[in-house]
């Protein structure tokens, strides 16, 4: 298997299955797949949320994946990689982290584009609970009356996955007094 190849290609038997996940894991995250029964707390922690993201948005277990966030980091020093979670659903994937503002196993947030810099994957709306599905539609109906701006979450502005130009980024407050140190390109 290689690493472009999705849970939702999975053969349908238990064995075939397990097999494609346990490729996927160790093609994602190597260290972290050999060290899974050594590091378990970390382990089990993402195996929740695997189970919890999946039952929210209605998908098989076997389309979710929960690796280290490369952007985001939490704890004493904020040296404790976050949780990037990963679900393939007809032939996209989808992004989201843990939200950590409300009860963290059932409450998450999507990461998409940003409209300023583009960076690829910043918090820009909140998927919560069991209506998470519902929450995720409210986000991407064409029809909605809510605007980006009146509805991204507040993780959104800061996040460290931001270009440092951007006028979200955690230098925004810095760039807007004039006090920019690099030039914008």
């Amino acid at each position: 298997m290689t690493i472009d190849e999705t849970p939702s290609d999975a053969p349908a038997s238990l064995a075939d299955r397990a097999i494609t996940v346990a490729r996927l894991h160790r093609a994602t995250a190597p260290r972290a797949f050999a060290d899974r029964h050594g590091v378990r707390a970390s382990w089990n922690r993402r195996a929740i949320t695997t189970s919890h993201i999946a039952a929210a948005l209605g998908v098989a277990v076997d389309t979710v994946l929960v690796r280290d966030d490369p952007d985001r980091h939490y704890g004493t020093g904020a040296l404790t990689p976050g949780d990037l979670i990963e679900v393939t659903s007809d032939g996209r994937r989808w992004y989201f982290i843990p939200d950590l503002s409300g009860f963290v196993m059932w409450s998450w947030l999507l990461l998409g584009p940003c409209p300023d810099c583009e960076a690829p994957r910043v918090p820009i709306a909140r998927v919560a609970g069991l209506a998470g599905l519902a929450d995720l539609g409210a986000h991407l109906d064409p029809e909605s009356e809510e605007r980006f701006c009146d509805t991204a979450p507040f993780e959104f502005h800061g996040d460290p996955a931001h270009h440092p130009h951007c006028c979200y980024s955690a230098r925004a407050p810095e760039l807007r007094a004039g006090q920019r140190k690099e030039p914008l390109s």
